[in-house]
């Protein structure tokens, strides 16, 4: 499989599963519409941070929550994320793997190269 980003060895991880049916997860956007590069990796953001309790594959990974409202505290509870915008991304076959990580509705998701973000995400009207 060709992932979006460059990902290390053994990632995705084992524990990770391939998205074969339709999924709904969240994520924070800076822009309204999202772009692509709203949905870069903490890694492509920062290549030289060496992150503390992230895994080198969940820092390749991209942030996604299965409930709205956690993706709404996070926005709130850390000002790096102040005046972010939650979208909706319907992640089908084909948008790569998944894998629940940190708190129950966190997700890591590791993109396809060939699957079109922009064509499945929508703005959060709630």
């Amino acid at each position: 499989m060709s992932y979006r980003e460059t990902l290390p060895e053994g990632c995705p991880p084992d524990a990770s599963v391939e998205i074969a049916s339709e999924t709904r997860v969240f994520r924070l956007v800076k822009t309204s519409p999202a772009i692509l590069d709203d949905f870069r990796s903490q890694r492509a953001e920062k290549p030289t941070v060496v992150f503390k309790g992230v895994t080198e594959c969940q820092a390749c990974g991209v942030s996604v929550f299965t409930e709205r409202q956690d993706a709404v505290q996070k926005a709130l509870l850390l000002p790096r994320f102040r005046g972010f915008q939650v979208c909706f991304v319907r992640l089908v076959a084909g948008a790569g793997c998944i894998q629940q990580t940190f708190q129950p509705s966190h997700h890591t998701w590791w993109p396809l190269a060939g699957f079109d973000i922009l064509a499945h995400c929508e703005e959060d009207a709630a």
